[in-house]
């Protein structure tokens, strides 16, 4: 006979009796499919004995939930949020202390570590409403319980074993000390045309300093020929020019990206190796540096003025208003109240069909426009007004993945117009270089190995404790400071903690070709580091659950320090 559970849907309009006649009985590979409102709290009960252990999967699908566990005896045990937003699993479990009922209470967040004022909260509370599900539901015997103990201690051995076979140590992570430990990538890589470089830390030094070094490998060693970077496409015209002929100045090429995260000297130290690269090959040999990303459009708008100075001036109207409305847009959505990304959202809903305009305009009279020019002047302004379309259909909806398609669209846009058997270096955050796929957020790594197939690699970043740069929201909430965070040792069984216990500092490990499939390990989610631009320490949240499966490979540094800030200059 099957095992079953019992769990009682409570509704909070029913009165005892009713609850009784709307008990039902749960099988164990059944599931439950719900939808929670702002105010709802949706309770189910399983019956343990002492000793006996319960778990199941509660999938996010929209909202952002919180479950309480509540004994027996009425008192609550435990509280389970992963810090994993809107979408994806909360997985709960129960150790029975006393037999009797324990109740889950399912109820939608009403508030987020990162708001501080009132209107924001409310706005977030009024949101914060989805579909759920609950599924893997699953209850053990003691003697069950106890064997699942053991083989979950097995597994924990056998994967420290495996992440310390397979791995191979890097001796160092800046650039100019030779490639010997890198040697294994020649293999993993040969077939690869896309290679994305992660980042666990917007911030850390080691990770620029080994993705420098890992450029000048595959640059010099495998015929790596571009580099795309998570930063205005617009803007990073200057630095491709820069690298590539010496035009303006590296003081300028290190700011112009508009990026703060990217204004370091290691980042700096990288342009020039580059430049200084391509001034001793070939033509065909020489490294493109190219932004690929949809935020930043100043020069897009700039670049676009111009241009209609020169085929339809009576357009430039149009476009000086359209400025200022997407500045503020742009400026209000990238804030972190809610109530005022709400309101840039609002601003691009109204700026979107006057872009539109402008788009139906060069591509209906290219004849004309390129012939007033060129074609490679057509050709980039065209692309002008679809990073500045791109940019409003990411953020003219409140919060999506469009912004993770378009940079994936970019970076095939700039693929295409390489020579044929081009590889190219992405440089971008884990989040975007990952793999990852869910009911209603995909990443860019996840849509370009859509379109590449086995030809892209995403390489995650992780490190497992110290400094980093980034804007502190602590400090003034309106403007994220920028300032130096210092986090501890990550939790017991997260992905830094399993690399620290192979007894290396520096790591590599493919999990592509390692035989993942026979690693028990791989069938769960780790928690790992997950800083970007911004990040409250009042939160106390250093880790994020997510799966191996969406990296091929990682590059592990046990202590990360921050990186070193360039000064803000004035641009030419």
């Amino acid at each position: 006979m099957k095992k079953i559970i019992v769990l009682i849907f409570i509704c909070c309009c029913c009165c005892s009796t009713a609850l009784l006649s709307q008990s039902k009985f749960l099988e164990q590979e059944n599931s439950i499919d719900k939808k929670l409102i702002k105010g709802d709290i949706h309770s189910y009960t399983i019956m343990l004995q002492i000793g006996e252990y319960a778990s199941c999967i509660v999938m996010q699908k929209g909202v952002d939930i919180a479950i309480d566990v509540i004994n027996p005896s009425k008192k609550k045990i435990q509280t389970f949020d992963s810090p994993n937003g809107t979408e994806g699993p909360e997985p709960v479990n129960i150790i029975a202390t006393e037999t009797g009922n324990y109740e889950l209470h399912i109820y939608p967040m009403n508030d987020q570590s990162y708001l501080t004022d009132s209107a924001s909260k409310a706005q977030f509370a009024q949101q914060n409403q989805g579909l759920y599900s609950i599924t893997d539901v699953v209850k053990l015997s003691v003697d069950d319980y106890k064997k699942k103990l053991e083989k979950e201690a097995a597994d924990k051995i056998l994967f420290t074993k495996w992440l310390t076979t397979n791995s191979h140590s890097l001796n160092v992570v800046d650039a100019g000390n030779g490639y010997n430990d890198l040697q294994p990538f020649k293999q993993i890589l040969k077939d690869i045309n896309v290679i994305g470089l992660g980042e666990s830390s917007h911030g850390t030094s080691e990770f620029f300093r080994m993705k420098h070094r890992m450029l000048e490998f595959l640059v010099n060693e495998m015929g790596y020929n571009s580099f795309y970077i998570e930063a205005s496409m617009a803007r990073c015209r200057y630095i491709n020019d820069y690298v590539l002929y010496g035009k303006g100045n590296l003081d300028t090429a290190t700011v112009i990206q508009g990026f703060v995260t990217w204004r370091v000297e290691e980042v700096r130290n990288m342009i020039e190796w580059i430049r200084v690269h391509n001034k001793t090959v070939a033509a065909d040999k020489k490294v493109k540096f190219m932004g690929y990303d949809l935020q930043g459009n100043d020069y897009a708008w700039k670049n676009l003025k111009q241009f209609y100075k020169s085929v339809n001036p009576s357009m430039n109207l149009m476009i000086d208003s359209l400025i200022k409305l997407t500045e503020k847009a742009a400026k209000l959505s990238n804030a972190p109240s809610a109530k005022e990304q709400q309101d840039g959202a609002v601003l691009f809903a109204i700026a979107n069909k006057s872009c539109v305009e402008i788009l139906n305009d060069i591509c209906l009279k290219q004849g004309q426009y390129e012939y007033a020019t060129n074609k490679a002047l057509y050709q980039q302004n065209l692309m002008n007004i679809k990073l500045i379309l791109q940019e409003i259909e990411s953020y003219k909806d409140g919060v999506n993945d469009r912004r993770d398609y378009y940079m994936a669209q970019n970076i095939m846009y700039l693929l295409n117009n390489e020579k044929k058997g081009a590889k190219v270096v992405v440089w971008a955050h884990n989040g975007h270089i990952e793999k990852l796929s869910s009911t209603s957020y995909n990443s860019m790594g996840y849509y370009l190995s859509q379109y590449l197939q086995n030809k892209y690699y995403a390489l995650g970043f992780e490190f497992y404790e110290g400094s980093f740069q980034t804007r502190n929201w602590d400090i003034n909430n309106h403007s994220r400071n920028w300032d130096i965070v210092t986090i501890g040792k990550p939790p017991v069984e997260s992905l830094a903690w399993y690399f620290n216990q192979t007894g290396k500092t520096k790591l590599f490990i493919d999990f592509r070709n390692s035989g993942t499939k026979n690693v028990a390990a791989f069938n769960q989610p780790f928690a790992m580091h997950y800083f970007g631009s911004g990040y409250s320490p009042k939160s106390n949240i250093i880790v994020y659950p997510d799966n191996l499966k969406n990296f091929d490979g990682m590059i592990y540094i046990k202590q990360s320090t921050a990186a070193k800030n360039f000064p803000d200059i004035t641009l030419e």
